[in-house]
């Protein structure tokens, strides 16, 4: 993810732009990890952004049954 992306996606959850520009600072020392960057938000009194979208897509396959494949070779009963 690139530093554009992490910023647009602040800037479209609603964080003020002096936080994202504090929040982007102190990550470029440590590093721009989603866990980091939802520690940042959180002191910052935001709800967490980055890894709630990895939590919903584990979530999203449990939702669907499992489907049983047919056989390709025909089969006749007498």
């Amino acid at each position: 993810m690139k530093i554009s992306d992490i910023k647009l996606e602040m800037e479209l959850y609603g964080v003020d732009l002096e936080d994202i520009t504090e929040i982007l600072e102190i990550c470029k020392a440590q590093g721009y990890d989603t866990q980091a960057l939802d520690d940042e938000l959180e002191k910052k009194g935001y709800e967490r952004i980055f890894s709630a979208h990895e939590d919903e897509e584990d979530d999203e396959d449990d939702e669907y049954p499992t489907v049983q494949k047919f056989t390709h070779k025909k089969n006749y009963i007498d």
